[in-house]
């Protein structure tokens, strides 16, 4: 069970990077990228289509592009200290299908129609992967998959301030690592709300 646990933090962790990426480029098909909104699916997106996000001056995207960043840094970190091999890993079918039910019990799809929507919907969006982070990290400190129905109720809620304030610690590496992340990434988000 350890295993399973260990392995689908980085398949958790590449869905969040293909959620900033899809957001990021929704983002940029109301502005810079109006002309290929349509051609490239927002949530089809492949390693080549990061460098056009890249060159798209919106700060909002060049924050988002800062946020995945930071995720992709946190799963090098914990390959590295978790001493996994990449490739087994993210080949792993159980791996991927155990962080896909995780990832599809927080992740839905917000309804965007304007520049404005999206820039209040990343709100949510944050929200919710910091609470798939904190799921993850939970599933680790209990050494559980399968998580009591009482912790969907608000332990996340309880909890949320002093993680953001990093007053929430553990002695576990790994789930220190992925309270840090939920912290850092609530930074960005900030700095994404002074923008609007």
């Amino acid at each position: 069970m350890e295993d399973a646990i260990k392995g689908l933090v980085p398949h958790v962790l590449s869905f969040i990077v293909s959620e900033f990426c899809k957001y990021g480029f929704l983002i940029a098909y109301e502005k810079d990228l109006s002309d290929l909104k349509g051609l490239i699916e927002p949530d089809s997106i492949s390693a080549e289509d990061f460098e056009l996000l890249e060159a798209v001056d919106d700060p909002v995207v060049q924050l988002l592009l800062r946020s995945i960043d930071k995720v992709v840094n946190c799963s090098k970190t914990y390959f590295m200290i978790n001493n996994l091999d990449e490739y087994e890993v993210m080949e792993n079918e159980e791996y991927n299908q155990l962080a896909s039910d995780n990832y599809y019990i927080y992740i839905i799809d917000w309804e965007n129609k304007t520049y404005e929507d999206l820039l209040i919907n990343l709100n949510a969006v944050y929200f919710t992967i910091a609470r798939l982070l904190y799921h993850c990290a939970t599933q680790i400190r209990r050494n559980e998959i399968e998580l009591p129905d009482e912790f969907y109720d608000d332990e996340f809620l309880d909890h949320y301030n002093e993680l953001l304030d990093r007053k929430l610690q553990s002695e576990d590496k790994n789930v220190a690592l992925l309270y840090d992340l939920i912290a850092d990434l609530n930074l960005d988000l900030y700095d994404i709300d002074q923008l609007s």
